[in-house]
């Protein structure tokens, strides 16, 4: 759900400068609790982000802790046949470096 500021209507002349600004400022807060979507700042991610069981799609990379997760899903092997010591039924992961 967006977050949306508490702006004040503005209904008098004179006295509405205050309100306008007070308006302004909020506004501006609340812009700057957002995610820029062209990667402009403020564009860090301080809390969790639920993606309400949906997909993260066109990624062309995702890095944990400094470790290319696509790059080493490409350089892992999965087999079923067990080097030596293996029993039945194992599957064998080898990634290479």
């Amino acid at each position: 759900m967006a977050k949306k500021p508490t702006l004040n209507n503005i209904t008098t002349g004179y006295t509405s400068a205050e309100a306008l600004n007070e308006n302004f400022q909020a506004l501006r807060g609340a812009l700057d609790n957002t995610l820029s979507l062209d990667g402009s700042t403020p564009n860090a991610m301080d809390a969790d982000l639920d993606l309400n069981g949906h997909n993260i799609i066109n990624a062309s990379g995702i890095i944990i802790d400094g470790v290319d997760a696509f790059a080493l899903i490409n350089k892992t092997t999965i087999s079923i046949n067990p080097p030596s010591g293996g029993q039945d039924g194992d599957i064998w992961f080898k990634v290479s470096s």
